[in-house]
C-alpha cells in the first residue's frame, strides 16, 4: 500500500467513525425527548405542568388519601414518619394540604399527634 491508500483508508474509517457518532446524537437526543415527554406527565405532585400558565393548585387532583378515606392509613403513617425525623412544620404543610385544613388546626393537629393523641 502506498502512502495515498492509508491516507484514503484513514479518511473513509473517520468518516464511518464520524457516521456512527451521528447516529448515537441522535438517538440519545430522542430518548432524551421521550424522557422530557414522560416527565411532563408525571404525576403534579412529582412533575411541572407541561404549560406554564397552568395555575399550580386549579389543575392538580386531590392526592389519594383525600379521595378515598380507606387511604388515610397512609396519611397517618407519613404524618408520624414526618414527627419522628423532627420534621414538624413539614408535617403540618402536609396536613393542610391533605385535609385542608388552616394553619392552626393543622398545628394543633401534628402537636396533639406528637403527644400521642389519636389521628382520627
Amino acid at each position: 500500500m502506498d502512502n495515498m491508500d492509508t491516507i484514503d483508508l484513514i479518511a473513509i474509517l473517520a468518516l464511518v467513525l464520524a457516521l456512527l457518532l451521528m447516529l448515537s446524537v441522535f438517538s440519545l437526543k430522542r430518548r432524551v425527548n421521550e424522557l422530557e415527554a414522560r416527565l411532563n406527565q408525571r404525576d403534579p405532585y412529582g412533575g411541572m405542568p407541561a404549560d406554564p400558565s397552568f395555575s399550580r393548585t386549579s389543575h392538580i387532583p386531590a392526592p389519594m388519601f383525600v379521595q378515598n378515606p380507606e387511604l388515610a392509613p397512609d396519611l397517618e403513617r407519613r404524618i408520624r414518619l414526618l414527627i419522628a425525623e423532627g420534621k414538624k412544620i413539614q408535617a403540618i404543610k402536609v396536613m393542610r394540604e391533605a385535609r385542608n385544613l388552616g394553619l392552626k388546626e393543622a398545628k394543633d393537629f401534628v402537636e396533639n399527634l406528637e403527644r400521642g393523641g389519636t389521628f382520627r
